[in-house]
C-alpha cells in the first residue's frame, strides 16, 4: 500500500464524511450573481496552492458575511426584519460552503491534514448555513448564532494552517495575494480570485431562498 493508495483512501473517507452536507448549487440569475461559486462540487481542486488559495478566499469571504451580518443586527429591526435576510446564507453557501468542500479535502490529500479536523469544518460550515436560512424564515432571527459560528469555522482553518508546512502555506497564500482586484467580479478567472474580487468589490449576489 503506497502513498497513492493512502491519499485515495482519505478522499474517500472524507467524501463519505461529508457527503451528507454537500449544499445545493445556486443558479445565477444575472451578472451579479455570476459572483456566486457554488458550482462544481464534483471536481475537487487538486493543485496544492489553489486549494489553500481558495480556502483563504473562503475566509475573506466569511470576514465579509460576518460584516453583513452585524450590519443587519443594528439595522434591521424586530419584528419586520425589512432587509434581505438571504444574502447571509446566499453568500455563505455560495462563496463559503461550495469552495471549502472543494479545498478542504485536498489539504488532506497533499499535505496530510488531519481530515476529522477538515470534516468538523465543514460541519460547522452547514451550521452556519441553517442558522442563516432560519433567520431567513423570520421564526426566530438570531443574529449572535451566526458571528460564533464564524468564530469557529475561522478556529478551524487556522489549526489547520498551523498544520501545513510552511513553503506550502506561503504558496498558497502567493496565489491568493496575485489576485488582481481590479478584474470585474463577474469575469472569467480562478475561482479564488473571483472570490477575492466579488468581496473587494461588495458584489451583491442575487436569487437566495425568500
Amino acid at each position: 500500500r503506497d502513498a497513492r493508495d493512502d491519499a485515495v483512501s482519505r478522499r474517500r473517507a472524507l467524501a463519505l464524511a461529508c457527503g451528507a452536507v454537500v449544499a445545493r448549487p445556486i443558479v445565477a440569475r444575472d451578472d451579479a450573481a455570476r459572483a456566486m461559486f457554488n458550482a462544481d462540487l464534483d471536481k475537487p481542486i487538486e493543485d496544492g496552492p489553489r486549494a489553500i488559495a481558495t480556502t483563504l478566499a473562503a475566509k475573506a469571504a466569511l470576514a465579509d458575511v460576518l460584516a453583513q451580518n452585524d450590519l443587519f443586527r443594528d439595522t434591521c429591526e424586530a419584528p419586520v426584519f425589512a432587509c434581505d435576510l438571504s444574502q447571509l446564507n446566499v453568500k455563505t453557501s455560495s462563496r463559503v460552503s461550495g469552495p471549502l468542500r472543494r479545498s478542504l479535502p485536498t489539504l488532506s490529500e497533499m499535505y496530510g491534514a488531519d481530515p476529522y479536523a477538515v470534516d468538523s469544518v465543514l460541519q460547522n460550515v452547514s451550521t452556519l448555513e441553517a442558522i442563516f436560512k432560519a433567520n431567513n424564515a423570520r421564526v426566530k432571527v438570531d443574529f449572535k448564532g451566526g458571528p460564533e459560528m464564524i468564530g469557529l469555522i475561522n478556529q478551524g482553518l487556522e489549526e489547520l494552517y498551523n498544520d501545513l508546512p510552511a513553503d506550502a502555506l506561503a504558496a498558497g497564500r502567493a496565489v491568493f495575494e496575485a489576485c488582481d482586484l481590479a478584474v470585474d467580479a463577474t469575469a472569467e478567472g480562478d475561482l479564488e480570485c473571483r472570490i477575492a474580487r466579488a468581496v473587494s468589490q461588495n458584489k451583491r449576489p442575487s436569487g437566495g431562498q425568500s
